[in-house]
């Protein structure tokens, strides 16, 4: 027991087994539901591992990880595994990097006294990101509080956030105006507060949302316990949680945009659920990561052994 969660934990290899396995399930999905490989499926499985490679350089230069972990990236293909059939529209994978990129940026603001140009950029991405999708305009500005972690946010730091999430606004409004289609606003307006369509059902993701319970909750209560992490690393995490909070809110009040922030949750929860194993090694730790093992290798086969029987 204690060699298997050592490897999980410590091993390198393990995190290209779990790329191999989310690769081979990805396929056998696929091929039991008997699909046939379309080029935009190929965008989400190469989107993905991209995410997994970036979770661990964004954790080493972050501090998340040592020089040596991998497991977020372990944790995060184990995570994709699960559901690999669920894939967004084409314009869902720029929604699952924008938003990313944009907590990444203030993640480099800590205690940064003139960071407004972090901000608005940061923010920028986040318009677009609110523009091509209209509900995410409800929760995701919310963000902005995240800056208070990293001791950078204040008057300055805020408008420039501000003015970020508006000029994706006044660039489409400009075109708008320019080519004479200042009608299509109010139908913009009005489908703010509407789910773009419809999110998947709950024998889909149900097995997938308690992976991210049982990594997310734990790794938070044991981050927020730490007395010893370091203050930028303390800060940097509480700045994903509450990312992750303003996710989940997403999903709950716009059920249909989960897809498109699927990817980024998984990473957000990765990264979180690694706290709970980093650093940290007893046998209670160990027995729930074989627990959490056990639990992950039994919804992967057994959403390949129903994709083979129900096709």
């Amino acid at each position: 027991m204690n060699k298997l969660a050592h490897f999980i934990v410590h091993s390198k290899a393990a995190a290209y087994i779990a790329a191999l396995l989310y690769v081979c399930v990805w396929v056998l999905r696929t091929v039991g539901q008997g699909g046939a490989f379309a080029p935009s499926d190929y965008i989400g499985l190469l989107l993905s591992l991209i995410v997994g490679y970036l979770s661990v350089k964004v954790g080493r230069e972050l501090s998340f990880i040592d020089a040596r972990n991998v497991l977020p990236a372990t944790l995060f293909f184990m995570g994709c595994a699960i559901a690999p059939q669920l894939e967004p529209e084409p314009a869902g994978y720029i929604q699952s990097l924008l938003y990313p990129a944009a907590c990444y940026t203030l993640l480099r603001t800590y205690r940064d006294r003139s960071a407004m140009g972090s901000y608005f950029m940061a923010f920028v991405l986040i318009g677009v990101a609110c523009l091509q999708a209209p509900p995410l305009l409800l929760t995701l500005p919310l963000t902005v509080v995240c800056g208070a972690f990293m001791e950078s946010l204040h008057g300055r730091t805020f408008f420039a956030a501000l003015w970020g999430l508006l000029c994706p606004y006044w660039v489409a409004f400009c075109v708008l105006f320019l080519t004479d289609r200042i009608d299509v606003i109010p139908a913009y307006l009005g489908s703010i507060t509407l789910s773009r369509g419809v999110g998947p059902g709950l024998s889909q993701v149900w097995a997938e949302g308690l992976w991210m319970l049982l990594l997310a909750l734990p790794g938070s209560v044991t981050m927020l316990l730490h007395r010893a992490m370091k203050l930028q690393t303390n800060a940097s995490y509480r700045l994903l949680m509450v990312a992750l909070l303003v996710l989940l809110v997403t999903v709950v009040i716009s059920p249909g945009l989960y897809l498109s922030l699927r990817y980024c949750v998984l990473l957000y929860v990765s990264l979180i659920g690694s706290t709970l194993f980093v650093g940290n090694s007893s046998r209670s730790l160990n027995i729930f990561l074989l627990l959490l093992f056990i639990f992950w290798l039994a919804i992967v086969v057994f959403q390949v052994w129903s994709s083979f029987t129900t096709h």
